[in-house]
């Protein structure tokens, strides 16, 4: 018979720990295949075969030590729930048996020395504590040619923060940032649910010449504390997680604190409020984490009267966005409106209605390829979602500028409307110079 054991992986520790741990893992399976070759009688057999329980007939010639274990075994035989007992090693045994269950636990930071950059303690005697560990230089979100991210869109490190005293000991962590924006950046998190007293910890990380820091809750409750290292931590007693039943799941998630953060004096002074951190409602911040768009195409052969062609696809993609939640097509502002009337009934009918109806559509920029075509990128805005960076086609059709059908429909598609037929998603050409998105030739109505 042959037996193969894979073996046991855990960090190499200077101590010899892990050849430890594998060493004790051979001798307990060689146990194991002791027992099942019918040697080592007296291990694990069951307490519940009879023939097994007499005593031998020489009960001098049995140690005491067998005779102990055997009477600890008949003790647990009446109950069949209880463990079964294992006589312990005899004094001054060293063989290496196994003499209890447990491992090696684990840090939740790691092992690196982290950097102290706040320590508090409060007027009710508990201790805030901020410390940076490890960080790394920005290599996140999209990357195109030269253009990076600005610094701030993406943390470059994390901050442990520890919140303890008054019967709470609990660490969580928060993003720390290289450049924050505007030169401040307000995180928080939940500590002490375990302990029963949920605490929202807010840390804020402004520029060093800020003079207080002060938090304040839709609730009234506030907290305030002078930066250290350009770091401030402030707590409040906050609201545990809430319960969500699913079915048969069940989790939690946190409740998000309404709040403001006030920094005061230095060259950020000012108010955060809770809707204003992460700033991706800031067209200036969202556009600095945004790479640019991909080109429209180059312009051609210009219609007679440009300016006015413009306004007229303008006004068209105006009125087409203030129809979709009514029973108005438009279609005669689409060049082929197979399978539009459909695609709107069913954005109706779906969990997106609202958010179509109240939608509005801008055209950002718009260059004439050809007399009769023009591309242009466009943004839609809806009160749940906003969507940048669009690209459609207008096409002239009998001396009227429609909108082509593909346009139309890509976008029903975001609210699960299906054109059905032939139309594709839009791009610019070039906008994937490693990948072929062939673009949709414009589909031009032509009426008898």
């Amino acid at each position: 018979m042959s037996i193969h054991f894979d073996e046991l992986h855990s960090e190499q520790r200077p101590d010899g720990a892990s050849s430890r741990r594998r060493w004790f893992a051979f001798v307990g399976a060689a146990m194991l295949i002791a027992v099942a070759a019918g040697a080592g009688y007296g291990i694990g057999r069951s307490v519940d075969d009879e023939s097994s329980s007499s005593e031998p007939a020489d009960a001098a010639a049995t140690p005491a030590s067998t005779v102990a274990t055997r009477e600890a075994e008949t003790s647990v035989a009446a109950d069949s729930t209880a463990p079964t007992v294992v006589a312990p090693l005899a004094e001054g045994d060293d063989s290496g048996g196994i003499a209890s269950s447990g491992g090696v636990g684990w840090s939740m930071f790691g092992y690196e020395p982290m950097e102290l950059l706040f320590d508090r303690t409060t007027d009710d005697g508990r201790t805030l504590r901020a410390h940076l560990g490890q960080t790394w230089e920005q290599e996140f979100g999209i990357q195109e040619g030269d253009w990076r991210p600005a610094q701030w869109c993406y943390e470059s490190g994390q901050m442990r923060i520890a919140l303890g005293g008054n019967g709470v000991i609990d660490v969580g962590s928060v993003p720390w940032y290289s450049e924050p924006y505007q030169g401040r950046a307000v995180s928080w998190v939940t500590l002490g649910n375990a302990d029963g007293q949920p605490t929202w910890v807010f840390v804020a990380q402004v520029p060093t010449n800020t003079e207080n820091v002060v938090v304040t809750l839709d609730s009234g409750e506030t907290d305030a504390a002078a930066p250290q290292n350009g770091i401030a931590v402030l707590a409040v007693p906050g609201v545990g997680p809430a319960e969500v039943v699913e079915g048969t799941e069940r989790y939690w998630v946190d409740n998000a604190p309404v709040f403001s953060i006030e920094v005061q004096g230095g060259s950020a002074a000012g108010v955060v409020d809770s809707g204003g951190v992460g700033t991706w409602d800031d067209p200036v911040f969202r556009e600095s984490c945004t790479p640019p768009p991909p080109p429209l195409p180059d312009p051609g052969e210009q219609p007679g009267d440009p300016a006015a062609a413009e306004a007229e696809i303008r006004d068209a993609m105006t009125a087409l966005y203030g129809v979709v939640g009514t029973d108005d097509l438009g279609s005669d502002l689409i060049d082929d409106p197979t399978g539009v009337a459909e695609a709107r009934q069913q954005v109706q009918d779906g969990g997106f209605a609202e958010d179509a109806a109240a939608a509005s559509a801008t055209i950002d920029e718009l260059v004439f390829t050809a007399p009769d075509e023009a591309w242009f990128r466009y943004s839609i805005d809806t009160p749940g979602n906003d969507f940048d960076n669009r690209y459609g086609i207008a096409v002239l059709v009998d001396g009227v500028w429609k909108i082509t059908r593909s346009t139309v429909c890509q976008d029903l598609s975001l609210a699960g409307g299906d054109c059905g037929g032939d139309w594709q998603q839009i791009y610019p050409p070039g906008a994937f110079p490693d990948e072929e998105f062939p673009n949709p030739a414009p589909t031009i109505l032509v009426e008898d």
